[in-house]
């Protein structure tokens, strides 16, 4: 310390012996005139010297200060290590004579169990499996009190310092018979009822659930259903009775709605022996509506091709029908035709050429009959097409669906099969479509163009007629 102080002053007297000779020697040059003062320059020098000496003298008492402080903390921490030391040791001599003492508490109890050692390992193996039996038993939504009974009997009797009284077994046997004789029961009783009134944002901007709880009349069906009103409803041990997001078919809900109004007599109704699990799975089962969604563009296009080929056919139909009707009747009178059909006009043709010879009146009624045909056929090869095309465009809307799904498999892995049969699924949709569209619209496309395909027969079988005698008028004049 003594050393390090010698250096400092020693090496802030020479830096201020430097400064004031530099000092003295600008000044000297810039004044030129001026002396140098060699006592006042000493005199600097010897007050820095003094300056450093004391401010040396005082961070050597503060050091010395804080030393004796570490110090004495370095000895208060030691004395405390020791101190737990020896409380550590009292608490592991203390700990081997309690496991002794619990080892032979342990040999005790035992002996004075006896055979009622097994006995309680029975209760509380049917105690715990009841436990879990309850919590998605509907007859809990009845009596939402017996799992916490059971709860608190099970968590005594694995304490092992406490055993049950004859007044909890008892209760474990009147809540095992309640669960036999409710089963067979039909009743009807409030609660508390949740289900899903909506959505909404949440504070990221994300859709999340709304779910509401209120009190309502719930008809339950042993431990297979929970009614109420329109709904069904499953148990849930930490929400309680939670309706279904959707309802069933009409059928269904007529059988709920005759058995909740029932007083007496018997009642069909299709219970589910799963507990609710079928029941889950068939209302999550998409509705049509959400099927021809699933198919996204090109099952739309599909649909819109549907219809308005349904459209055309219909209309087409209904046009060839009056047209057949009005060439029937035109065929019973041919001396007077009328304009107003296709064979009318065909006879019209062969009225006005009455001095025509065979081959050229035949010419003449096949150029009739030509211009006849397009009106006949007009939009019935538009139905074929279409016909054609709609399963076309349900397998390329499978296509394009397969190969999403293949893109999702190689980027997410194929670990959740469901998910891959969803996104199949949903692929297979549009060809569905198409085969859909196509087989109603082969159909009309039959009717139509048989239609037409008769009346062009009954032109040409009456223009055959009309040649006939043409060339026989011809013949015999």
């Amino acid at each position: 310390m003594n050393s390090y102080n010698l250096k400092s002053v020693f090496g802030n007297s020479v830096f201020v012996l430097l400064s004031a000779i530099i000092f003295a020697a600008l000044t000297s040059t810039s004044a030129q005139a001026q002396a140098l003062d060699i006592n006042r320059i000493l005199s600097a020098v010897n007050s820095g010297v003094a300056d450093d000496r004391r401010e040396n003298t005082a961070r050597e008492r503060r050091f010395q200060q804080e030393k004796s402080k570490q110090q004495g903390r370095l000895a208060g921490m030691r004395n405390e290590r020791a101190r737990q030391e020896r409380i550590s040791d009292q608490l592991d001599a203390q700990f081997e004579v309690n496991k002794i003492k619990i080892e032979e508490l342990q040999v005790e109890l035992a002996k004075e169990l006896g055979d009622l050692k097994e006995l309680f390992g029975v209760i509380q193996q049917t105690a715990s499996e009841a436990q879990e039996d309850y919590k998605t038993s509907l007859i809990s939504a009845h009596y939402p009190e017996r799992s916490e009974n059971l709860r608190e009997m099970v968590a005594k009797m694995a304490s092992l310092t406490e055993l049950v009284s004859i007044d909890e077994i008892e209760n474990l046997w009147f809540q095992l018979q309640n669960e036999m004789t409710e089963q067979s029961k039909i009743v009807k009783f409030t609660a508390p009822v949740t289900y899903k009134s909506g959505q909404e944002e949440d504070e990221e901007g994300n859709l999340v659930d709304v779910f509401v709880t209120e009190d309502r009349v719930v008809t339950r069906i042993g431990v297979f259903n929970a009614l109420a009103g329109n709904d069904i409803a499953n148990y849930d041990n930490n929400r309680g009775l939670v309706l279904l997001d959707r309802q069933m078919n009409a059928n269904y809900l007529a059988k709920s709605n005759e058995l909740q109004n029932a007083s007496s007599g018997v009642t069909s109704f299709e219970l589910d022996p799963t507990k609710g699990a079928l029941l889950t799975a068939l209302v999550q089962e998409p509705s049509i509506l959400e099927k021809v969604q699933e198919g996204k563009v090109v099952g739309y296009v599909i649909i819109a091709l549907g219809i308005i080929a349904s459209i055309i056919a219909v209309l087409r139909i209904m046009v060839l029908s009056g047209v057949e009707a009005k060439v029937r009747k035109q065929a019973k009178d041919l001396k007077r035709p009328s304009l107003k059909n296709p064979l009318g006009r065909v006879l019209k043709v062969y009225q006005d050429n009455p001095q025509s010879d065979p081959e050229s009146m035949e010419l003449k009624l096949s150029e009739a009959i030509l211009k006849e045909s397009p009106k006949l056929n007009a939009w019935i090869m538009f139905i074929k097409i279409i016909a054609v095309v709609a399963p076309l465009l349900g397998l390329l809307g499978t296509v394009t669906g397969m190969i999403q799904t293949f893109q999702a498999i190689t980027l997410f892995g194929a670990g959740d099969p469901q998910t891959m049969a969803g996104g199949i699924s949903q692929a297979l949709v549009t060809t569905v479509l198409g085969l859909v569209v196509a087989i109603p619209t082969v159909f009309l496309h039959w009717m139509a163009s048989s239609r037409a395909k008769r009346i062009e027969n009954t032109l040409e079988e009456t223009a055959s007629g009309l040649v006939a005698e043409q060339f026989e008028n011809y013949s015999h004049p």
